[in-house]
């Protein structure tokens, strides 16, 4: 059977219409992914084994002691002790907050020294909270090493209780209360080593109400996975602030363990 010419063309015609209406219907753009967000969250619960040194005093007619305490000594005196730090950063900017506190109860001719003749010994009991919170940016991140400058403050209270001893024979007790901040200003990097080691350091100097206070840390850091890593290393925190006859011109300095949990 013969088909006419007609026939055929409308035959192929049918046939590549569905291959025309294919090539000529609107082709979608490929779906755009979102960067994942950089934001990191960290909690570090450290142990600052920390001796005390420098002058303390609580009233302007009383004499101020030395003192020149270890941190055995501290440990075996220790009342109470809590220690944590926290870091949130969202792509170059942050917050770091830096948590101390010690009570202690010290009794003893060698670790407290009146600086007044006639007084032949002292008690103290300290109460000493310390934290330091910043803001920072990221100004430099790259080939393995960060960098960051940081502006915040410093906020000390510390309660202060001396028992002074007056020719071996009459007993003088004197206390006082003080708060104060201190703004501060720092800068702190991290430097990979390679195989999960890193290096941190840390320095900030500030004043206000007091005269001076700074601190510097350095630490040795282990990276065990993505979220948790080990530290240790060395601080030292100072401060001279003289108020009203109170005096606390001391130095917290020794050997700090941490571990950090990121998330």
């Amino acid at each position: 059977m013969k088909m006419r010419l007609p026939t055929l063309i409308l035959i192929a015609g049918g046939a590549t219409a569905p291959a025309a209406a294919a090539d000529l219907a609107p082709r979608l753009p490929p779906p755009v992914v979102a960067p994942l967000a950089d934001v990191e969250y960290r909690i570090t619960p450290f142990f600052w084994m920390a001796g005390l040194n420098g002058e303390i005093g609580t009233r302007r007619n009383l004499p101020s002691v030395d003192v020149d305490v270890t941190f055995g000594d501290i440990l075996r005196n220790l009342d109470f002790a809590a220690m944590l730090a926290g870091e949130y950063r969202n792509g170059r900017w942050g917050l770091l907050a830096d948590l101390t506190y010690v009570a202690v109860s010290i009794d003893g001719a060698r670790d407290v020294t009146p600086r007044t003749p006639g007084f032949t010994s002292a008690t103290l009991k300290s109460r000493q909270f310390n934290a330091t919170v910043t803001g920072f940016y990221r100004f430099y991140d790259g080939s393995g090493f960060t960098a960051d400058a940081l502006l915040g403050a410093r906020i000390w209270s510390v309660s202060t209780d001396v028992d002074l001893l007056l020719g071996g024979v009459l007993a003088v007790s004197t206390g006082s209360d003080r708060t104060w901040v201190d703004p501060v200003v720092g800068v702190r990097f991290h430097a990979e080593l390679g195989n999960g080691f890193g290096i941190s350091g840390y320095g900030d100097i500030g004043a206000g109400s007091s005269q001076v206070t700074w601190q510097l840390r350095g630490t040795l850091d282990y990276r065990f996975n993505a979220n948790w890593s080990a530290h240790i290393g060395y601080r030292h925190l100072a401060v001279d602030y003289k108020r009203g006859g109170y005096t606390f011109d001391a130095a917290l300095s020794g050997p700090i363990l941490g571990v950090s949990y990121r998330f």
